[in-house]
This record gives C-alpha cells, sequence and structure tokens, in this order.
C-alpha cells in the first residue's frame, strides 16, 4: 500500500495488487506458480542507468494511474526463422492496432551538399524492440555551439543537425519505424533546432522514460526550441492539452498532472481495460502470432483506515507482456481518500485485505 494524490490532486491511499499468468498453449491464461513480486524501482536494459539505457521495466509502486499502461517487453522474429531485410510487427488491443516496421541495420553515407545515402538494410532473424533502437539521439558534432539531443527520445539513433561529414558518414538509422511516417535522406537533416516537431515520432512497445517528451510536460518541463505558437504532433494526436506550448508559456498549466505516472508507448495507452479484451501479437514470438485474452477475474480488495471496511473498486493500471517469458503482468489499484498528511497522526488503524 501506498499514498499520493489521485486525478484531481486529492490525496489518497491505494492499494496495489499484482498478479502474474502463464500463456498457455490455445491462448489461455492461467495464474502462475511463483509469487509476483513487485518492482520497487525502474529497472534499465544491460543492467544500465539512465545516463545510458532506456527502461526495460518500469516501478510498479504507482498510486494512481489517469489511464492503463500496456507494455510489451521482448524480440521481433523474422517469419519462419528465414532472415530478412524488414518486416511489420504489430500489437492488437480490443480491435486497436498498432504497428511498427523494422528495418536490418542501416548507415548514412554522405553526400556532399545532397542529403544523404541509406544504405540497404542488412539481413537480420531476431530484434529487440527497445527505445534505443527507435529514431532519436544525440548530436553534440555537428554543430559545437548547439549540442542537440532530440526530446522525444534522448537515447535513440538517426538524428543530425547539420549536413557534415563528421557527423552524416557511417551514422546508425533507426531499426524501428512508423510506417506512415518513415524517415527519408530528405527528411533526415534537421538544420534548425527549432524544426524538430516536424520529425518522426519514436516507436515502440515499452516504456516511455520521464524526461522524454510529452511525457515530460506533465511534470512542467517543456523542451528547448520551441517557438510560442507551435502545434505540437502529440497535439494533434491528443497526446498533450491543445496549445499546449502556449499555454506553458503563460504558466496556465498545472506543475503537475498525474498523465505523467503513465509510461506506455503512444497508441497502448488505454483509458480503461476490465478484463475479457483480446490481445494479438504479430511478429514478437518465434510461432509468429501470439493470441489470449486478459482474465475477466476482479480481485477484492479492502482497507480499513479507522472509520470502517471499505471495499475498493479493483481499477487495472499496469499490463506488461513478457513474450519471451510467455507471461503477462497485471497490476491493480483501489484507491481509498484520506483527509491529508495534516490527519496521519489521528489515524487509530491501517488494516489491508485482497483476495
Amino acid at each position: 500500500m501506498i499514498h499520493g494524490s489521485d486525478g484531481q490532486n486529492l490525496p489518497v491511499f491505494s492499494l496495489l495488487l499484482k498478479r502474474t499468468y502463464d500463456i498457455q498453449t490455445g491462448g489461455r491464461l492461467s495464474r502462475a506458480a511463483s509469487i509476483s513480486r513487485f518492482r520497487n524501482i525502474d529497472e534499465y536494459y544491460d543492467s544500465g542507468d539512465p545516463d545510458w539505457a532506456t527502461v526495460k521495466f518500469e516501478a510498479d509502486l504507482v498510486a494512481f494511474k489517469p489511464a492503463v499502461d500496456l507494455v510489451v517487453v521482448g524480440k521481433a522474429y523474422a517469419p519462419n526463422g528465414r532472415p530478412v531485410q524488414t518486416m511489420d510487427i504489430s500489437v492488437e488491443v480490443a480491435g486497436r492496432k498498432k504497428i511498427i516496421r523494422l528495418f536490418g541495420d542501416r548507415k548514412c553515407r554522405w553526400n556532399p551538399g545532397q542529403p544523404p545515402f541509406f544504405t540497404d538494410p542488412a539481413d537480420f532473424q531476431a530484434m529487440e524492440v527497445r527505445y534505443e533502437r527507435a529514431f532519436g539521439g544525440t548530436d553534440k558534432s555537428s554543430d559545437p555551439l548547439i549540442p542537440f539531443t532530440y526530446p522525444r527520445n534522448h537515447m535513440g539513433c538517426g538524428l543530425v543537425l547539420k549536413n557534415v561529414r563528421e557527423r552524416v558518414e557511417g551514422l546508425a538509422l533507426p531499426n524501428l519505424e512508423d510506417p506512415e511516417d518513415l524517415l527519408t535522406p530528405e527528411r533526415i537533416i534537421l538544420d534548425d533546432p527549432y524544426r524538430w516537431n516536424s520529425l518522426p515520432l519514436p516507436q515502440g512497445l515499452g516504456w516511455v522514460q520521464r524526461s522524454w517528451y510529452p511525457r515530460s510536460s506533465f511534470a512542467g518541463i517543456m523542451p528547448p526550441f520551441l517557438d510560442p505558437d507551435e502545434v505540437m504532433r502529440e497535439e494533434l494526436l491528443g497526446l498533450v492539452p491543445a496549445r499546449q506550448v502556449a499555454l506553458a508559456r503563460q504558466f496556465r498549466l498545472p506543475s503537475f498532472d498525474a498523465r505523467f505516472n503513465n509510461g506506455a508507448s503512444p497508441g497502448l495507452l488505454f483509458p480503461h481495460l476490465t478484463g475479457g479484451e483480446k490481445i494479438s501479437l504479430q511478429g514478437l514470438t518465434l510461432s509468429g502470432r501470439l493470441d489470449f485474452v486478459l482474465p475477466g477475474e476482479q480481485p477484492k480488495l479492502m482497507l480499513d483506515i479507522g472509520i470502517g471496511e471499505n471495499e475498493l473498486e479493483p481499477v487495472l493500471q499496469t499490463v506488461c507482456i513478457r513474450p519471451e517469458d510467455m507471461q503477462v503482468d497485471l497490476v491493480w489499484r483501489g484507491a481509498h481518500p484520506y483527509p491529508g498528511l495534516d490527519w496521519l497522526p489521528e489515524m487509530k488503524r491501517l488494516q489491508a485485505e485482497v483476495a
């Protein structure tokens, strides 16, 4: 149990319950025999840290999420185990589908005074789906006076500020792209850092880090190089408030918005999931396709803070799919309001029960 605030910034005690399910043959889910332990802190790929690695598993201990995070942590596999240069993977939840196009490793070749060349993708059989392979990164060499980090993904690849040989020649290109918004030689050179909003949105299925835009904006942190009247691409997709940049400059946005607590990739954030929703993964297992249905069971959560037992409504707030382990982790929340921190010395009882 943890305390925090809800979507209206009112204090709550949140009782959290985590359960892990095995994905059986035929897509049936069964409760895993092992104990589902909470992740108390973020865990990074390659046992890394925020300076150079992306989050593999985000901490479970969040008092309130206004939406459901659905994340997939795993690899893409070429169909039938035969090497390919490119393929599509997808995650479909209750009829909503997110598609990512994968390319084998590619590089830029400098072309003096012209857009660079892209090499052909290399063959691959398997590839980790993580944000280091998506568009983004940092360019410190194009213009030493303007070291530039892509606000949407600090750890990615493919970012070029100026068309100079030292930066362009041999630059790794992203493996993960939106098939409807592909990076091209004509658009890769940014030239003006104020144009970064026009660049591709990074593609992934896992956790978006808290320091990246747009998630950082919900903690009051806006990226640099934005004009006051800028219409963000995220605004057009409904991911941030309308006129966000202008309102932030006028200090008319809250310093903290509970949407900061959500970290799923764009397209994998859901207003609610209640169980019974069909999920289909394509290209993320050796067999090619994986179908299953979220369990419909609703846990029972009870909390007594000294004013009588109160059965809490269970709300699903995290779905973490781990195809490599053939498991799904679910985290529910039950929230109980209380008067606030000043009231805590008066609390005479704190008892929780889950079933």
